[in-house]
């Protein structure tokens, strides 16, 4: 039977696994929404340090980054974690069997907590202060590098597996 698990007597049933496309789909979904987000991050480098750089850049760059902040990058984020996450659970690599997916997880999701905590305020804040956009072009050169550590862990896949028990 195609699809479907079989349990037999004193054994553990075999994790479901995705189909070949489904995967494929999912795997595409994840690396477009992972190159978004990331983008979305340079974007979010870029603009507090041209506006440092121009001096009285502010009255543009806060307004853009609170659109890409606010409004783009939580998608994005979300969706990138979601796919992943499904990822792991339809296919061998699992959530928690590889030390790699693991530190990808938490890399991901520091990011998320980071951009939730720090940078909506401070562009909030950003646009009646320009003295904030210091601490935004830095959490956002931190985000930047996270995410692209991120990068490198789906690449290269080092540690091995988690141990048991």
């Amino acid at each position: 039977m195609t699809g479907t698990v079989e349990r037999r007597a004193g054994t553990a049933a075999a994790p479901r696994r995705l189909g070949r496309r489904p995967r494929a789909v999912l795997r595409t979904a994840h690396v477009v929404l992972a190159i978004g987000w990331t983008g979305l991050s340079t974007v979010l480098l870029v603009l507090p340090a041209a506006a440092l750089l121009q001096g009285s850049g502010s009255e543009f760059a806060v307004p853009a980054m609170a659109l890409v902040g606010g409004g783009l990058v939580p998608f994005f984020a979300v969706g990138t974690v979601l796919t992943g996450a499904a990822l792991g659970i339809g296919t061998p690599w699992g959530l928690f069997r590889y030390r790699w997916v693991v530190v990808k997880t938490v890399l991901s999701l520091a990011v998320i907590a980071g951009s939730v905590a720090l940078n909506t305020g401070w562009i909030d804040a950003a646009a009646a202060d320009p003295s904030l956009l210091w601490p935004l072009l830095l959490s956002a050169a931190l985000h930047q590098v996270m995410l692209l550590s991120a990068t490198v862990l789906s690449v290269e896949k080092p540690w091995g597996r988690l141990r048991r028990g």
